[in-house]
């Protein structure tokens, strides 16, 4: 089973992503902040992060670059954010990103890009 970690700081968006990822057969960990992202990341190395861009502790970016700089081999990530912020999606691709929704996002698009990241039918 494949392993996504959900790292959003708002609580009913990482409980609704967890319940469908689950739902479609993912196994999933949730955590609230960058510091926590890492952590876990380096440790267990899911086979996918959703990463939000802006949370406590340490934002998406930053969090994927260093998980590059400790492991090599990038995790694919999908970045999420609720910003309008100009640029995030070139500084999203600039880490390698898998791919970038900003919310509110169809869940099924979602899902989609999931199964074709990691390679399921």
């Amino acid at each position: 089973m494949k392993k996504i970690l959900v790292a959003d700081d708002d609580k009913k968006i990482a409980a609704a992503l967890e319940i469908r990822l689950q739902a479609a057969g993912y196994d999933t960990v949730a955590v609230p902040d960058g510091f926590r992202s890492f952590m876990l990341a380096a440790a267990q190395h899911p086979d996918l992060i959703l990463m939000d861009v802006f949370m406590p502790y340490g934002d998406g970016f930053a969090v994927v670059q260093d998980l590059l700089d400790i492991h090599g081999a990038p995790i694919p990530v999908i970045f999420m954010t609720a910003s309008r912020k100009e640029g995030l999606w070139a500084r999203a691709q600039k880490c390698g990103a898998a791919g970038f929704f900003e919310k509110p996002f169809d869940v099924d698009k979602l899902l989609n890009t999931i199964a074709r990241i990691l390679r399921e039918p």
